[in-house]
């Protein structure tokens, strides 16, 4: 197999400095709280300070003007990522200078300087030997000169043009930012079937939708493990719901754990290899920790209730827990509660950010609605992510943190949305609904490995499947929205 060759010339690394000035993510200390509140929302008042502190940088992504399908696939995968990053200001293809586009032929620099672009990217595929594709990747500063301040070439097979365009712009996004990106990646979440529920998995950008579960199966809590293979909650019949593990064949695997009551959700350190579970026990819920192989299982949580474990970059675990003498559901960390008394709190996940880990997670509002809230892990500096804008669930944080999506029905447009952490602006990229929403990084392996066998193919079909719609963004709102007292 071809690796990749990547290349980040000290020019390059000299010019991040200018493209990309200090920024700053919500700073949530400096929400200012008003005495009112209106609608039926249990939160105060405040103002979002989620406030863009660095300039938008044009860039331009070179045309696609050959008649390959993979040039356009990985051309167009790469484009719809960055605009989705909310980080750069793409320049419309309709503005783009007389020349010819092909694999081989250079880049005008000048010409793209002209139009204001401050960063150029030049993206194509061609076919290879063997079934397979060779694909080119480029990056310009202007302001640095006209030779590339990063390239790579790779040879992958055609099946996996969808995948290397992901590897591709997460590559640049590390050239142009210093910090790779997290497209390489896919969802996991537990939706609606008829009368039950199934693991579905999508790409970041949210296309290749599809059912991973038999639909006669109830499916919930789903997640991926060390090696990619994707964990999840299972019960036919109305059996006790138990660990299943599928790879990427589609072969299954029931997971060996010490517990006879339901097993609701899971979750993995990948750092130091432990996973966590949550169990149904005498009419309560525990979380306990043990190896990544399910051995050596110890009770964490103390509350009656406890469920929804989630690892952080650091080791930290998360989960919702809650007694009856409390009235509500709070979030818990490393055995600490961390969100407000009072107010119902669910889904915690953990964002590694450039400015370091946040805890995201959603609170009940009112009104059968939830909003997102963000704040460190210890609890400290809660600030507001959505208000007014329908109910807002389960949020999971990109690989590399810059962006946050989460579930929605506002506007009537019910969907999965992605948030940026750093532009504050929002993009549709799924039109469907579920619950336990997880996004983490695939294995490098997977992206340029050869095409496996899969398992045969579900026999239905359902509503949920299809292709994503273009990206339907947001522009950062400046209502007031409300705070936690």
């Amino acid at each position: 197999m071809n690796r990749p060759f990547l290349q980040l010339t000290l020019s390059a690394a000299l010019a991040l400095s200018s493209f990309f000035p200090t920024t700053a993510y919500a700073d949530p200390q400096a929400a200012q709280p008003s005495s009112s509140s209106e609608g039926g929302d249990v939160l105060g008042e405040f103002i979002v300070t989620g406030t863009v502190q660095e300039r938008v940088p044009k860039i331009a992504i070179l045309p696609s003007l050959a008649p390959a399908l993979e040039d356009v696939i990985v051309r167009s995968v790469v484009r719809r990522d960055l605009e989705l990053s909310g980080m750069f200001d793409v320049i419309s293809d309709e503005k783009a200078p007389q020349g010819n586009y092909d694999f081989e032929d250079p880049v005008d620099v000048g010409a793209w300087q002209s139009l204001g672009a401050e960063a150029i990217v030049k993206v194509a595929a061609r076919p290879a030997k063997d079934g397979r594709i060779e694909v080119l990747g480029l990056a310009y500063f202007p302001s640095s000169g006209k030779e590339p301040v990063y390239q790579t070439k790779i040879v992958v097979d055609k099946a996996n043009a969808r995948k290397t365009g992901h590897q591709i712009t997460d590559d640049l996004l590390g050239a142009l930012t210093g910090r790779p990106g997290g497209f390489s990646s896919r969802f996991s979440f537990s939706g609606k079937w008829v009368r039950n529920r199934r693991i579905f998995t999508a790409d970041a950008d949210g296309y290749g939708l599809s059912p991973k579960t038999p639909q006669d199966v109830t499916a919930i809590g789903p997640t991926f493990g060390p090696k990619g293979e994707l964990f999840y909650s299972s019960s036919k019949t109305f059996a006790p719901f138990v660990v299943q593990v599928m790879n990427e064949n589609g072969a299954e695997r029931r997971l060996s754990l010490p517990f006879a009551g339901n097993i609701y959700s899971t979750a993995f350190d990948a750092k130091a290899g432990r996973l966590a579970v949550a169990v149904s026990e005498n009419s309560r819920s525990h979380i306990y920790v043990g190896s990544s192989d399910g051995k050596g299982m110890k009770q964490v949580s103390k509350t009656e209730l406890a469920t929804h474990p989630a690892f952080s970059s650091e080791g930290h675990l998360a989960w919702v827990g809650g007694d009856e003498s409390q009235g509500s559901a709070r979030i818990y960390v490393d055995g600490k509660a961390v969100s407000p008394a009072g107010y119902t709190a669910a889904a915690p996940t953990f964002c590694d950010t450039e400015d370091g880990v946040f805890l995201v997670y959603s609170v009940s509002v009112g009104n059968g609605k939830h909003d997102l809230v963000m704040s460190r892990p210890d609890g400290r500096g809660l600030a507001r992510l959505t208000q007014n804008q329908g109910s807002n669930t389960y949020p999971a944080c990109s690989p590399d943190g810059r962006l946050l999506a989460f579930f929605s029905t506002r506007k009537n447009e019910e969907g999965l949305y992605v948030l940026s952490l750093k532009r504050w602006t929002t993009k549709k990229v799924l039109g469907q609904v579920g619950e336990g929403l997880r996004w983490q990084a695939l294995p490098r392996e997977f992206l340029t490995a050869p095409p496996q066998v899969a398992a045969p193919p579900l026999a239905d079909k359902g509503p949920a499947c299809g292709l994503a719609p273009a990206p339907q963004s947001e522009k950062p709102s400046k209502a007031k929205t409300k705070a936690q007292p």
